[in-house]
This record gives C-alpha cells, structure tokens and sequence, in this order.
C-alpha cells in the first residue's frame, strides 16, 4: 500500500472531524428532545402519582403542612404543575433529570408553589418552587428559581391571612389615623385631647377605612390565605 500524501491524511481528518460534530448535533437534538418532554410533563402534571426515589436529600422533603403555613404566610398557591403558566428554567429541568436517575421510574406528577398570578387559574414576583410528591402528604423540592421570598411579602399579607387579621387591622388602622390628627384641624377650641370630636373621627375613619376593604376585597381578594392556598379559583 502506496503511503497516504498530506493532502490524503488532512482530508482524512477533517472527514473524522465532521462525522464527530454530526454525532454531537444529534446527541444534542436528543437532549433537546428529552428536555422538552420533560417540560412537557411538568406544564401537564394534573393527577399526583408516588415514584419512589432513593437517597433524598432530607433537607428538602416537607409536609404538606408546612407548606400550607408557608404558603398562608406569603399569600402563595400550591397547585398542580399543569396549571402553573410560564417557562421551566435549563436548571430545573436538570434537577429533574438528576432526580430521574434516583427514581424507579419516570416522574409525571409535580407541584409548583407560586403567587396565583402565575397559575392558568379558573378566572383568571415571588418566583416558584417545583415539588414532586412522594407519599404520605411529603413533597420533594426539586427546583426553586428566581429570588428569595421577601419578608416584605409576609408582612404585607398579613391582614387577609384569616377574617380576625383583616377586621384588626381595619380598626389599627383607624385608631392610629384618628390619633394621628392634631387637635387643631379636627376641635381647635377643645381643651383635652380625648375629645366627642376625635371620637367621631374614630368612627368615621372606620366607615372609610372598612368601606374600601370591603370594595378591595371583591375586587382584588375574595379569600382569605387560608382558603386560597390550594384553590384553583382566582377570587
């Protein structure tokens, strides 16, 4: 056998060198493909199915009571991945990916906890948690992305947690605005603080204050944290 010239063993080469980049396309077609199913999956996640999993991390296993409370506190939804409306970040899908090979199966069934703005709801920015169940009301956080929950968040949904936060709240808030007036713009003449006028103005910020709760309510609201927490409806 003649010996190959250098214009022979370059083109060798680069013949090597295509045949590998068209191997890496299609093995990168078929992780595109096996990433878009399994956002598939996720966005239609209806039904809760248990696949057991080995070697959890326990740090991220919570009960389904814990994660009512969390979501009271933050005025949150935990609801069926099939009704959660936006995109599956790179690395959630790798989460997912990574919790697939500890699993005896595939995973079809996840949960996502969000703001009820982010869900397909009936009626209808903390960023959202995916969870997979995994028996006995337990739930696996797979992936969170976006920011931290903010504690302004909490504090900011406090009054419509329960219907005794809310009624407190109302009256506070008119106790402290008819406090917070001076005596000059509401009884210039009275000699005391505590005066029949500050007390109408008590009354009276009661009747504003609980007249716009009331329209808030209906319009923005309609339930309370408690029962909005796993609620498919927006109001």
């Amino acid at each position: 056998m003649e010996p190959r010239t250098e214009r022979e063993r370059l083109e060798q080469v680069l013949i090597g060198q295509t045949e590998l980049m068209f191997e890496v396309h299609l093995w990168l077609q078929e992780e595109q493909k096996r990433d878009d199913l399994i956002r598939a999956l996720v966005l239609s996640s209806r039904k809760e199915h248990v696949v057991p999993i080995r070697g959890l991390d326990p740090e991220r296993i919570f009960s389904l009571g814990s994660i009512e409370r969390l979501c009271v506190k933050y005025r949150l939804r935990f609801l069926d991945g099939g009704l959660f409306k936006g995109e599956l970040p790179p690395q959630a899908v790798h989460a997912i990916r990574s919790l697939e090979r500890k699993a005896d199966g595939p995973l079809t069934s996840f949960k996502v906890m969000a703001p009820a703005q982010r869900f397909k709801l009936c009626d209808s920015e903390v960023d959202p948690l995916l969870f997979v169940p995994i028996g006995n009301q337990r739930y696996y956080l797979v992936h969170k992305w976006g920011k931290d929950l903010s504690r302004v968040r909490a504090v900011a949904y406090w009054p419509v947690r329960s219907p005794f936060r809310l009624v407190f709240s109302v009256v506070l808030l008119a106790i402290l605005c008819a406090t917070a007036i001076p005596n000059s713009l509401i009884a210039p003449d009275a000699a005391s603080y505590l005066n029949g006028q500050r007390v109408l103005m008590l009354f009276w910020s009661l009747m504003v204050f609980g007249g716009f709760t009331v329209f808030g309510w209906f319009a923005f609201f309609g339930q309370f944290s408690t029962q909005a927490w796993n609620s498919r409806s927006f109001n």
